[in-house]
């Protein structure tokens, strides 16, 4: 599910609000240096995995579950993920370094 400033609080686990709320405040942040170097086609979002893995009886090995998980992803392009799951602590260290990246490598 995209996370916005409007849908968040009745997705995301109590606990977690005030960081995810932040970080929406840094996507956009991200995506707004994008749109002013002309990197507009590369906006992300947050997404927020609301289902559980489904068990499949043919793997021998055991099926991950990123329920509660988060995961960027392109705006264009939404099945196109930018790394993999994520806790919300691991999604606020790579919205840091992108953010940094961002910001030294288009100046």
């Amino acid at each position: 599910m995209k996370l916005t400033i409007d849908n968040y609080k009745g997705v995301v686990p109590y606990k977690d609000c005030p960081l995810c709320e932040a970080l929406l405040h840094d996507l956009m942040e991200l995506n707004q240096l994008l749109e002013d170097k002309d990197e507009a086609y590369q906006k992300l979002y947050i997404d927020y995995e609301l289902n559980h893995t489904e068990y499949s009886s043919e793997r021998t090995d055991p099926c991950p579950d990123y329920y509660g998980m988060f995961s960027l992803r392109f705006e264009k392009d939404p099945y196109e993920t930018v790394g993999d799951y994520m806790t919300i602590a691991e999604l606020d260290n790579i919205m840091c370094a992108l953010i940094n990246f961002t910001e030294f490598s288009l100046s």
